[in-house]
């Protein structure tokens, strides 16, 4: 049901939102764009309306129909700064339908980019805080899945949210003091305060992964952890990161009022495990609230923020040359970087029959989310199955699109009818599971497919609590190098390929040799104990927040 004559454009903006955010089932999330173009037929000439679109098409995978709606808010307010905003940020689609798609979209994406760096800086100043509402509310997130370089890119999008930020909050956009003198870091009477801005404190990949053990194990008699939580969900791992941290503090708040209670807490070090998922997260982390900010790779790419002054990675997880990746001082702690705890599971009491996989088969579990598949890489299933032969290949469906899976499946198919083969018997799209199906999936698969470009982190440590292969390739940045990571701490490294023929060799090989695949389990099932309690990066950590403020000019301290 679409409403009543009632309904006011606010009422339209609400339920758009709603069913854009948060769909009943993911093939509920078209109403979207119905609530849109109801609040449009109440108001023709409403801005907010067009952008709101604009976003709803592009979470559906209509990039065209979004950006001629973002050409609309244009026509409609020449000097809209917001309408350009969104034009920009939307030319990067969630899942490409062609791998020209992915240069194209870059291209633009560059070049809107920078004529709205341009724009800004010639814009009156007041123009240009109106403009930090829109920050985070459309953002570059899915550039990094494009599988290239892109330092200097987000180097320019760091400028420019900056800016906005910076003409709306200017009391939070120069520099902060040290609270004590440069001398007495270490010898201080009290511990050092870390704040921790997350929009995540729940059972969330980057808290499990990265923030979870590091805040159980940093030294309490050294730090005081204070932790900010943006978000609203909450789970048994909120309870949990209360309990660790000195102070908590959550709610729905302004963006003057969290910066208000962060800067009042004087923190010394100010820390942002993620700066790309959340809205608020994205707008605090452009200000300066802290004398030393930093993020971690849970991010997967650069902030490209002045703001940013360190980035936390592994030292196993960045190539060589990583320094120049990074807008940030990068910072390699040991190993993985993560104080990792095990999972505790338990066996699976379903058939595979209960997920549409056929007893007879190898399952190749292909777990990340949709869009870090790239088309460049597509053939490299059907030409598996191909040599294979029985066996299937397990995807997920996008949590919250139904037109997205579309997409992918479309694109998918010709890749399989070139090969002369049927993809529907090969192929298997689940639904969004529970977390206890998802693991009992795991536990019914045969061998873990790492997606090229962008590896898995969060998925790749959970298949491991099964001992499946995992197959990996790693690439240029810290994003496609974190499966093959976790299998070198492992010291296994036989699935680790070097090259994308390589990668589909490695899976047809573990697909038709099952003894090889049952030597691959078993050194998975013995070495696994590596990747877990790793103390050492902790301890570099705690050094690391010490070396921040002892490194910090003498002319920011106040004396």
């Amino acid at each position: 049901m679409m409403g009543t004559n009632q309904d006011t454009v606010t009422d339209c903006h609400r339920m758009a939102t709603l069913y854009l955010n948060h769909p009943p089932e993911p093939r509920l999330s078209v109403l979207a764009i119905r609530w849109y173009e109801k609040a449009l037929k109440l108001d023709p000439e409403n801005v907010e309306s067009y952008l709101g679109l604009a976003r709803a098409y592009h979470h559906l995978g209509q990039s065209e129909q979004a950006l001629q709606c973002c050409d609309q808010a244009i026509a409609l307010e020449p000097d809209s700064l917001a309408a350009r905003y969104f034009a920009c940020m939307l030319q990067i689609p969630i899942i490409y339908r062609t791998q020209q798609e992915v240069l194209s979209s870059r291209h633009r994406y560059h070049s809107q980019l920078l004529e709205l760096h341009q724009r800004l800086q010639k814009a009156p100043t007041q123009a240009v805080a109106e403009l930090a509402t829109v920050v985070g509310t459309v953002s570059p997130f899915y550039l990094i899945y494009q599988g290239h370089n892109d330092t200097e890119l987000q180097r320019l999008y760091g400028d420019v949210v900056c800016h906005i930020m910076a003409a709306r909050y200017p009391q939070w956009s120069y520099q902060r003091p040290l609270p004590f003198p440069k001398t007495s870091v270490h010898n201080a009477t009290e511990p050092l305060r870390i704040g921790i801005v997350f929009g995540h404190f729940h059972n969330h990949s980057v808290w499990k992964v990265i923030l979870k053990g590091w805040l159980q194990h940093l030294n309490h008699e050294q730090f005081q952890l204070l932790g900010y939580s943006l978000g609203t969900k909450k789970d048994h791992a909120t309870d949990l990161a209360r309990s660790l941290l000195h102070s908590y503090t959550d709610g729905t708040r302004s963006i003057e009022a969290w910066g208000q209670i962060i800067s009042t807490d004087h923190p010394h070090v100010l820390l942002y495990p993620e700066v790309s998922m959340d809205k608020i997260s994205i707008q605090l982390s452009a200000l300066r609230l802290a004398p030393i900010q930093c993020t971690t790779w849970g991010t997967y790419v650069t902030s490209g923020l002045p703001t940013m002054d360190y980035y936390l990675s592994g030292e196993l997880l960045e190539p060589r040359n990583a320094q120049h990746h990074h807008t940030e001082k990068l910072i390699r702690l040991p190993n993985l970087s993560i104080h990792y705890t095990p999972l505790q599971v338990t066996g699976a009491d379903l058939q595979r029959q209960a997920y549409g996989l056929r007893s007879s088969s190898v399952v190749y579990l292909c777990l990340q989310s949709l869009f870090k598949y790239l088309p460049h890489y597509d053939r490299i299933y059907p030409q598996i199955a191909k040599a294979v032969g029985d066996c299937q290949f397990v995807f997920l469906k996008h949590k919250s699109s139904e037109a997205l899976t579309r997409i992918f499946e479309n694109r998918l198919r010709p890749a399989f009818s070139d090969a002369e083969l049927d993809m529907d018997q090969f192929v298997v799209m689940q639904p969004t599971l529970s977390d206890t199906d998802y693991h009992r999936l795991n536990a019914l698969g045969d061998i873990f497919l790492d997606s090229i470009g962008v590896a898995g982190t969060t998925t790749t440590l959970e298949a491991i609590t099964h001992n499946l292969p995992v197959v990996t390739m790693p690439g240029e940045f810290v994003r496609g190098r974190v499966s093959s990571a976790i299998l070198q701490q492992m010291g296994v490294v036989s699935t680790v390929a070097t090259s994308v023929e390589h990668y589909g060799e490695i899976a047809i090989c573990l697909g038709r040799n099952k003894h090889w695949r049952q030597v691959v389990t078993e050194q998975m099932a013995q070495n696994k104990h590596r990747l877990y309690d790793d103390l050492s990066c902790v301890e570099a950590l705690e050094k690391s927040f010490f070396t921040f403020l002892e490194q910090t000019p003498v002319s920011q301290h106040v004396l």
